[in-house]
């Protein structure tokens, strides 16, 4: 089975526009991504029962009680408004929700030609309707809304570069601000992710299949400092809740930490054992301490405590097939939800596993469809979005 990610990479470097690739980047990329049997870590009842972690929040995830749904129940499901759909004619891979009151979707396709798109989408008390379309060539490997309350509007994507649209309410229009391009290198890498510094929103980082990670200051439109992060590509970029803090992840199968303020070394805090390549990480929204992170073809979560060298803290097992995707609960250190393509949505508490009183998820959705990618609404934590084919499905839990 052809996964999103394998295409979406393969598209930016098959690409006819790209041009001057270096010697070491190779067009069978992914494939060489070998997967190999992951060594479970050792267990640490001892840490689990000593280090808690604290201000649970539960506001939202009241129920306790896993469902498993078929497809007769999805039909009940959409019937009490507990699902909302949305369809297009174009296969949607990614997803972000606007940091405002607002329900906003931005919505990125994923086309094998160089005539996709980005789609803002509106939920009102009649569902989901599109707002606006803009042409982007390639597809968009992430979307991101600007973390600031006070510039949301902003939405930035990342494919061969990372472009900086502007959203105009009133004219419902998304025009493009800004493109973040290094004029001094003579190619052009594929950027297969980025993050937006959370403390401070004039910085936001990428990572390149060609090894490096480059922050970028956005207020002067000009590199602050551009690294080789891993010894070979990088597939994800995350800042952590100090502005100066960051970590990436790549093909080397490590997750490396970094300051800005001495980049002249980096420490390895995770590693897979037998070099997986990790795709995926994310700093848990109210603990800055806990790291979730993905492997290529496994069907694990993998939650990693900073402070806690080269082990894994918890591996989240119930999916049947790769995971593709997760996300951390906006207002609740413990709650993650992660998708796959074995078509479930699964909603964990991480503190239930560090108690040892479940070791499942406590919520569960089954898709119509192998799922591409997950969001959770910051400012209406009620709803989740996930992407799959061409269509998006809003989750209420």
């Amino acid at each position: 089975m052809s996964s999103p990610t394998k295409n979406i990479i393969n598209t930016l470097i098959d690409s006819k526009n790209m041009k001057n690739i270096p010697d070491n980047v190779s067009n069978d990329l992914v494939d060489e991504l070998v997967q190999q049997t992951i060594i479970n870590e050792d267990n640490y009842e001892e840490y689990q029962s000593t280090n808690r972690i604290d201000n649970l929040s539960q506001n939202v995830l009241q129920n306790q009680q896993i469902k498993y749904y078929d497809d007769n129940e999805s039909q009940e499901a959409e019937d009490e408004n507990l699902v909302l759909n949305y369809s297009t004619n174009n296969i949607i891979y990614t997803i972000a929700f606007q940091n405002s009151d607002k329900c906003r979707l931005a919505l990125g396709t994923l086309e094998k030609s160089l005539n996709n798109k980005i789609e803002i989408v509106d939920m009102n008390n009649d569902g989901m309707k599109l707002a606006t379309t803009e042409d982007h060539e390639f597809p968009a490997t992430k979307l991101m809304w600007s973390p600031n309350q006070n510039n949301n509007n902003l939405l930035a994507a990342s494919s061969d570069v990372v472009r900086l649209y502007r959203y105009d309410e009133d004219e419902q229009k998304l025009a493009l601000s800004l493109v973040l391009n290094n004029k001094k290198s003579k190619y052009c890498a594929p950027l297969t992710s980025f993050d937006w510094n959370k403390e401070n929103n004039s910085i936001l980082g990428t990572a390149s299949i060609d090894t490096t990670c480059t922050i970028w200051d956005l207020n002067k439109n000009t590199i602050k400092t551009q690294l080789i992060a891993h010894d070979k590509e990088v597939f994800d970029i995350a800042f952590s809740q100090d502005e100066h803090i960051f970590i990436s992840t790549g093909a080397d199968g490590s997750i490396r930490l970094f300051d800005l303020r001495a980049l002249d070394h980096s420490t390895i805090i995770y590693e897979t054992k037998d070099q997986t390549p990790i795709t995926k990480i994310a700093w848990n929204l109210e603990n800055s301490n806990l790291i979730s992170a993905l492997a290529w073809e496994k069907d694990t979560v993998y939650i990693i405590d900073s402070r806690i060298a080269m082990v894994s803290l918890v591996e989240l097992k119930s999916h049947t097939a790769p995971v593709t995707s997760m996300a951390w609960a906006p207002q609740s250190n413990s709650h993650i939800c992660s998708v796959g393509e074995d078509k479930l949505v699964l909603i964990w508490n991480i503190q239930s596993h560090l108690d040892s009183t479940n070791n499942g998820p406590f919520l569960s959705y089954k898709a119509p469809h192998e799922i591409y990618n997950v969001s959770w609404c910051k400012n209406h934590p009620e709803w989740i979005g996930i992407t799959f084919k061409n269509r998006v499905q809003l989750l209420k839990v």
